[in-house]
């Protein structure tokens, strides 16, 4: 006598289905933070691979590049932007990519952001730079600005690049051409506001007591500016 055939129930099906979801939502989670923690690792790769693009660009003109306005005649084009005085229409906005030839976008498809102080950006018919010239960028801990990362006047930083992070919150979009949402956190917030501080800290999420924050930021100083001019025999 044969025995019927059994199959699955509903409840055996749905059992089945619970424990293939839960086993999927383990490796999703794990693949999505891994996903993450390349972009980040590619993005600080890149913004390093700027900062020494600056430095050769500076070597081989005598000094830094201008930003890249964010509004107004040229902007977003990748172009620096020169004002007839030889000095930059603005001393910050997007990382000129196609004057320096790599930096279009970070991993989110923002446009890196660029702070340049003028007295290292000028050229013909301005001044350029020289050994007695001093660079006022600074870098803080937090937007408190009570630990510095590099001094003040006439030796802090010459120039600044940075990703607004995976938020993207103050940055351009490479994609549509405009304005991201502004950042809310004050340490966020002070890297976008034009000014010549600017933060550097450990990441953290929206609801930490300091913040969020995922910007990642690399700067020239003033000295190794000059040790490269120096050792290339652009300065004194």
């Amino acid at each position: 006598m044969r025995t019927a055939e059994r199959g699955f129930t509903l409840i055996e099906l749905a059992i089945a289905l619970f424990v293939i979801a839960l086993l999927l939502g383990s490796l999703l989670v794990p693949l999505g933070t891994q996903v993450e923690q390349r972009q980040i690792a590619d993005t600080e790769k890149e913004i390093e691979q700027l900062r020494e693009a600056l430095l050769g660009y500076a070597v081989a003109n005598g000094y830094l590049p201008c930003p890249d306005v964010m509004s107004g005649s040229g902007a977003n084009d990748g172009i620096e932007d020169v004002a007839a005085s030889g000095s930059c229409r603005s001393d910050d906005g997007n990382f000129p990519w196609l004057t320096v030839g790599l930096g279009a976008a970070d991993a989110w498809n923002n446009r890196y952001r660029y702070h340049v102080d003028g007295s290292f950006s000028t050229r013909s018919p301005g001044a350029t730079f020289t050994l007695a010239s001093g660079a006022s960028v600074r870098i803080w801990t937090s937007a408190a600005r009570t630990t510095a990362l590099t001094s003040g006047d006439p030796n802090g930083a010459v120039a600044v690049v940075l990703s607004h992070g995976k938020n993207g919150k103050g940055a351009m979009s490479a994609l549509t051409g405009t304005l991201n949402a502004p950042a809310t956190s004050a340490d966020e917030r002070e890297n976008a506001d034009g000014t010549v501080n600017f933060v550097t800290r450990p990441p953290s999420a929206a609801d930490s007591p300091a913040g969020e924050f995922d910007d990642v930021l690399s700067w020239v100083s003033r000295f190794t500016l000059y040790n490269r001019m120096v050792s290339a025999g652009r300065l004194p």
